[in-house]
Formats: C-alpha cells, sequence, structure tokens
C-alpha cells in the first residue's frame, strides 16, 4: 500500500498522499517549475540553480533548489506543514512577515484558525513513512490525528466531549489497519467511546 509516484517533466519525484490534487502547466520546466498543490506530497527535487522549484498552496509558497521535503497542505484543513529532510527551502506567506527558512530536520507548523506559526525540531525521516503506508504520531492531539485518518480513510470524524480533542497520543499506524484497531490503540492511551456508522465516526468520553 505505498504512495503514488508521480514523476515531472523535469524528473523530479513526488509521492502523492490520499485525496491529494498536484497540478502544473503545460509549460512547467521550460522557464520555471511551478506546481499547485491541495493535499499531502513527499518531494525528491531535481537540483536546478537557474530554475527554482515552487509549491504554492492556499495560503503559503514553498521555494526550493534541490531537496527533499513533505508538505501536508489540505484546503480544508486546520493546520498546514512542511518538514526537510535534505537541503533547505524558504516558506512565504501573507501570515509571515519574513520568509521561514528551514533546515534539515526541521519542521514548519500553522494553524490557520488561530494565525499561529512555529518551527521546531524534529526527526523528519518520521514523517515521510506515510509514503511506504505507515503514519506517525508524535504526541499530537487527537483531533490532528483524526484530521489525518479521515484523510487516509476517506471517513468523517466528529468528536462530540468538549476537551476530548486536545488530549495528546503517541504512536504509529499502518495503512492496513481497520479505523476499529486504530481507535482501540488510541483507547489505550486516550479512553474513549466510540460508533462507526459505514463512513461516520463518532468520538465521547
Amino acid at each position: 500500500m505505498d504512495a503514488d509516484i508521480l514523476i515531472l517533466p523535469d524528473g523530479t519525484e513526488v509521492s502523492l498522499g490520499t485525496q491529494t490534487i498536484l497540478t502544473y502547466t503545460s509549460d512547467f520546466g521550460k522557464k520555471e517549475r511551478t506546481i499547485n498543490l491541495d493535499g499531502e506530497a513527499f518531494f525528491k527535487v531535481t537540483p536546478s540553480q537557474k530554475k527554482p522549484f515552487k509549491v504554492i498552496t492556499s495560503d503559503h509558497e514553498i521555494e526550493v533548489l534541490g531537496t527533499q521535503f513533505n508538505v501536508t497542505a489540505y484546503s480544508w484543513d486546520t493546520i498546514f506543514t512542511t518538514t526537510l529532510l535534505e537541503g533547505s527551502v524558504r516558506l512565504m506567506s501573507e501570515y509571515l512577515k519574513n520568509p521561514a527558512l528551514l533546515q534539515p530536520d526541521q519542521q514548519y507548523h500553522f494553524n490557520r484558525q488561530s494565525k499561529n506559526a512555529k518551527l521546531t525540531n524534529v526527526d523528519a525521516s518520521q514523517y515521510t513513512k506515510w509514503i511506504s503506508g505507515y503514519y506517525y504520531f508524535p504526541e499530537q492531539d487527537l483531533q490532528t490525528i483524526l484530521s489525518r485518518l479521515s484523510h487516509v480513510y476517506g471517513i468523517r470524524f466528529a468528536i462530540q466531549t468538549n476537551g476530548l480533542g486536545n488530549k495528546k497520543f503517541t504512536g504509529t499506524f499502518y495503512r492496513g489497519q481497520s479505523i476499529k484497531d486504530i481507535l482501540e490503540i488510541i483507547n489505550l492511551s486516550i479512553p474513549i467511546k466510540y460508533k462507526i456508522d459505514d463512513l461516520d465516526v463518532t468520538i465521547y468520553e
């Protein structure tokens, strides 16, 4: 259950996440290399000093010369993240006074509701395991975890208990596991009850 891989005209390799839309114009690579992304993707960019590679999302622009990085930018999500494995990237947004410069093993995290942005040091390799079907959640709140799982499984989650979505969980799931199995694993750390009705899942204490 590995990710789908797209090879761009310049040789750049892109691993696409579930429900991800990536578009580019027919003249890609001639004067510039710009793609539009709604979803999640991991990029292995072919180096080019003369033609910077740009990723445009609904509220951010990422510019690189040659590097490996992951972007999670579903337009309907609260959270936007960029995680850098190799090279360097410059990230620009109307919400940033100055461009954010990422170094390897750094992650940029932006909350679209609060408009808060932060840059943290991480083990970047953990955040690309989804390419081979593994999803890593390091001390993340339940709301963020369920949002990610909704993309992977095409399921709608609703949390009915106030405050429950803010509780933290650390763990790794495999895409081949059922939603019920995953919820039972979460239940070992965060006591929850749930009701599964086809593609709708209700979570409560």
